[in-house]
């Protein structure tokens, strides 16, 4: 490696901060990801389907690449391709010199970040805030990403308590909970301001052209709602081909990034707002970042392109949990990013960071999609052999140790020379020092001293009959205590299931749907599911009951008013009337009322589906059910007709389709945007310690509405269409 690595690598070792940072966030995200898995049925197999998925898409990228732009062309979405980052740059800045923008929010991208998006906005006078915390704090500090997840990791509560009260409030503390406060008042400021949103795109669905993004802090739905233009960045790897396909890498994603079953929002995006929408931007774009990927397809490290940008793979490598993401050098950093960024900057400028590895393979068994990077990180360490990017030294050193290893007697001359070569600097069986750049070996770590007899020469002996012989030691008889051989091999591969690890073959995925955990009363499951994320479930006998949850709820914000959507199951706008709250109904198509809505208090929706497997909400924008009602207020209070309730996550995707590919000439328009929605926003970017309401409501609550209690108005106006197919995009039926 250069020196470069390690002089960064060194300081980090030294940076006692950063060292406690590290061994707290990586080792309770190893943690939470593998207790994720264990709520699956079948956490080997439902990996290996998402592999396959990337697998198969690459195979035929080109194919799903030109559906992807013929679906975005008829949505209305204006693509733009950009071979490299200053094409990148020109492509969005041309967009906001036409609108005349003066300040952007930006939601967390990756890709931004590779191109370095901010410093080309700054330089055209145009402002950008970073809106997800972890990247905020950053942009306030001058300092770039260290994780893919969580970027702002290497910070320390203290480290950002002190940022805050030099720049913001001297008095603020140490409190999470006060930190967040002071983004979410700043930045909400920017959100209703801005002219431009910028979004990363975790997948992007070639058979409806569909953006998705997968936050938790509500930021992603600010920037992709609020600003009257969204600029989407992606490289060509966040293909996905269908619907069904996104919701599986979906179930794997955030169980390997963070350990939940579902990101609190997943965001799909599907065209600028419709003519009968209040919210939503009236433009939209997205740009296709190749930027040095096109000429690894099909090459040998192709299988890279298979990353969800996850961050398991840091999480789980030693050298990452030592040095940490800047010891890099790059947005992508720990194995993964030992892969990519040589692909991408070339072996002149990131070519050392393949040699940043034990090898232990710890990567690949985190890796959702098994990516396998331990095979390329030996290939790019031979491109750069093959290149001679390594020093002269090195490559002379590396020859001789080959050369001995060809010839037999240049090994036992060395083996038997090596004792005596480090026999001045052998104490107590080991060797302390070793002498010029060797030094660097025991700086580290404990050598141990060589043997003065190698095991050759000690089996020679033995055969020739000079070593005594010793009666063999008894052993015992093998116990069938744990039901033999085949009971541990077969505990063995359980515990390999349950941990979401696999054997060195990788897992063949399943023929068929995947295995599903059971649920045997989705309503219960949705209850429970919901309030193990924060969020607030009642079930009331009646319409009496049901109404004084209502008001409660809505009592706690005095002299604030409350947005409620129309079409409800429960008449909800008449008992906040009769009782002298301000109702802020819908807007008229076109006139979001952002400024109203943001101050009320409390938000009122009702929802097209809810999932009893994660406690997720799912909410299409349409004329009576504005984005924003679910996103600006303090809380956030959802009707779940209770035949809505779905039992798993697969079993949204027709549905989904089905609503996104509606035909308008019967009477429903598609939404521009399905929300799923798993809990309060929330973020655990101070301190890794979790904090609600970051830029979403600070709590969800929902009323499970049995049928029986409900009004009568709250149909959706597709129901009418669907006769009695489940599958429909409109119907509500239980699984």
């Amino acid at each position: 490696m250069t020196r470069q690595f390690n002089q960064r690598a060194i300081g980090a070792i030294a940076d006692r901060g950063l060292q406690q940072a590290l061994k707290v966030a990586t080792g309770r995200f190893g943690d939470l990801r593998q207790t994720a898995f264990e709520s699956t049925a079948a956490p080997l197999a439902l990996r290996a389907k998402a592999r396959e998925i990337r697998r198969r898409t690459f195979e035929n990228l080109d194919k799903h690449l030109n559906n992807l732009f013929e679906s975005l062309d008829q949505i209305g979405v204006h693509v733009h391709a950009a071979p490299d980052a200053d094409a990148a740059h020109q492509i969005i800045l041309d967009i906001a010199r036409r609108h005349g923008v003066k300040s952007a929010v930006k939601s967390k991208s990756m890709a931004s970040e590779e191109i370095h998006l901010n410093r080309a906005l700054e330089d055209a006078g145009i402002t950008p805030f970073e809106t997800d915390l972890g990247e905020w704090i950053l942009q306030i500090a001058g300092e770039t990403p260290s994780h893919l997840v969580a970027p702002a990791l290497h910070k320390t509560r203290e480290q950002i308590a002190a940022l805050f009260a030099e720049k913001f409030d001297p008095n603020i503390g140490d409190a999470p909970e006060d930190l967040t406060a002071i983004a979410r008042a700043k930045l909400r400021e920017e959100f209703l301001r801005a002219g431009m949103g910028i979004s990363g795109v975790n997948f992007a669905v070639a058979e409806t052209g569909t953006l998705c993004l997968v936050t938790n802090e509500g930021n992603g739905r600010m920037v992709t709602t609020l600003p009257k233009v969204h600029v989407a960045l992606m490289g060509v790897e966040k293909v996905v081909p269908t619907i069904d396909e996104a919701l599986t890498l979906l179930a794997v994603l955030p169980r390997s990034a963070t350990g939940q079953k579902l990101s609190s929002y997943f965001t799909m995006v599907t065209g600028p707002r419709r003519p009968d929408e209040t919210d939503g931007p009236e433009e939209m774009h997205l740009v296709i970042l190749d930027n040095g990927r096109s000429r690894h397809l099909g090459g040998p490290f192709h299988e890279a392109f298979y990353c969800i940008r996850c961050g398991a793979c840091q999480n789980a490598c030693p050298v990452f949990q030592t040095v940490g993401g800047h010891a890099y050098d790059s947005v992508y950093g720990g194995p993964i990013g030992s892969i990519l960024s040589p692909m991408l900057r070339g072996l002149d400028v990131s070519g050392d960071l393949p040699a940043a590895s034990s090898l232990c393979g710890a990567c690949q068994e985190a890796c959702p999609v098994f990516v396998d990077i331990p095979r390329m990180l030996i290939e790019m360490r031979e491109a750069r052999v093959a290149q001679k990017k390594i020093p002269l030294t090195e490559r002379l050193a590396f020859r001789l140790g080959g050369m001995a290893m060809r010839s037999p007697m240049m090994w036992e001359l060395g083996l038997k020379m090596l004792p005596w070569l480090t026999k001045p600097f052998t104490r107590e069986g080991k060797i302390a020092r070793l002498p010029g750049p060797l030094g660097a070996w025991t700086r580290g770590r404990e050598l141990p001293a060589p043997a003065e007899k190698s095991f050759r020469a000690r089996w020679r002996e033995r055969q020739r009959g000079q070593v005594k012989k010793t009666a063999p030691t008894p052993q015992p008889e093998p116990s069938n205590q744990n039901g033999g051989g085949d009971e541990v091999v077969q505990r063995a591969r359980v515990a390999l299931q349950m941990a979401g690890g696999a054997t060195h073959a990788l897992p063949d995925p399943p023929p068929g749907p995947l295995p599903e955990v059971e649920i045997a009363d989705p309503t219960e499951r949705f209850r429970k599911e919901l309030e193990a994320v924060g969020g607030y479930a009642y079930s009331p006998a009646s319409i009496q009951e049901a109404k004084k949850i209502v008001l409660d709820l809505a009592r706690r914000w005095p002299g604030q008013p409350v947005a409620v959507s129309e079409n409800l199951p429960l008449p909800v706008a008449d008992w906040m009337k009769k009782e002298n709250f301000e109702v802020i109904p819908p807007p008229p198509p076109g006139e979001d009322g952002r400024e109203r809505i943001a101050q009320a208090g409390l938000g009122i929706t009702d929802t097209s589906w809810a999932i009893a497997e994660t406690g997720t909400l799912v909410l299409l924008s349409q004329s009576h059910r504005p984005r924003l009602f679910s996103l600006l207020p303090e809380v956030h209070l959802a009707l779940v007709p209770q035949k809505r309730i779905v039992r798993h996550l697969s079993s949204l995707g027709p549905r989904i389709h089905g609503a996104l590919t509606i035909d308008e000439n019967v009477g429903a328009t598609p939404p521009s945007c399905v929300n799923l929605i798993t809990g309060a926003s929330r973020s655990a970017d101070i301190g890794l310690i979790l904090v609600q309401g970051v830029h979403g409501p600070k709590e969800v609550h929902a009323i499970i509405v049995r049928e029986d209690l409900q009004t009568g108005t709250g149909a959706d106006p597709g129901a009418a269409v669907t006769s009695d197919d489940t599958s429909s995009p409109f119907s509500f039926e239980e699984e």
